[in-house]
């Protein structure tokens, strides 16, 4: 039996506009996240989506209830789907962490970023990928499932489900706001089918 789970980055938080590292940290919407929401819906509404999925995380809460109301489905908050807490690293740009946590910040390469103070353990976001993949398998075996998520969430739940060791962190990567990733799990064997798929904000610009 076929069961299809289709990952889905949040919109452009205020923060994500000021290149801002999130975790936890918990910013709305832009008002051009709205809008790339919106060609989200308009793009998804003629796909069959059985449930609907979301972080509790405004950025992407807000994303999904858009993405509901076109689908005519009331996504379900689910905290297991948060972005790892990042500690010292909320609020900062990306050049400041690069200064003031090099080691940090290079250490992305390998694998899931390491000696962040305060930040939530790598094992403990696996766990919780695990977890909330295995609970979507269960509830909904041959339907098709929208998760909106968190960058770093949807990529340690993309390594889980592919069997991809810890350096899968450093090469995959989830790509701009609203970007899609499709994976397909027959028989508890996962197929990435689509990666960073964001043809509905490229749609705009032509």
């Amino acid at each position: 039996m076929e069961t299809r789970l289709i990952f889905i980055r949040h919109a452009q938080s205020i923060w994500n506009a000021q290149n801002r590292w999130q975790g936890n940290a918990n910013p709305p919407l832009a008002d051009s996240g709205r809008e790339q929401a919106r060609m989200l819906a308009r793009r998804l509404s003629t796909w069959k989506i059985d449930a609907i999925y979301t972080s509790d995380l405004h950025r992407a809460a807000e994303t999904a209830r858009i993405l509901g109301e076109a689908l005519g489905i009331e996504p379900v908050e689910d905290s297991i789907w948060r972005e790892r807490a990042l500690g010292a690293l909320e609020g900062l740009t990306t050049e400041e962490i690069a200064e003031r946590y090099p080691e940090a910040w290079a250490s992305r390469i390998n694998g899931p970023i390491t000696g962040v103070p305060g930040s939530e353990p790598q094992e403990s976001v696996a766990a919780r990928a695990a977890a909330g993949s295995s609970r979507l398998l269960t509830l909904h075996p041959g339907q098709t499932v929208a998760v909106v998520s968190h960058g770093g969430m949807i990529l340690s739940t993309l390594v889980y489900l592919l069997g991809l060791p810890p350096s899968g962190h450093g090469l995959l990567t989830v790509g701009g706001n609203t970007s899609i990733s499709r994976v397909v799990t027959v028989d508890g064997h996962s197929r990435l089918k689509g990666l960073n798929d964001i043809a509905h904000l490229e749609m705009s610009m032509t």
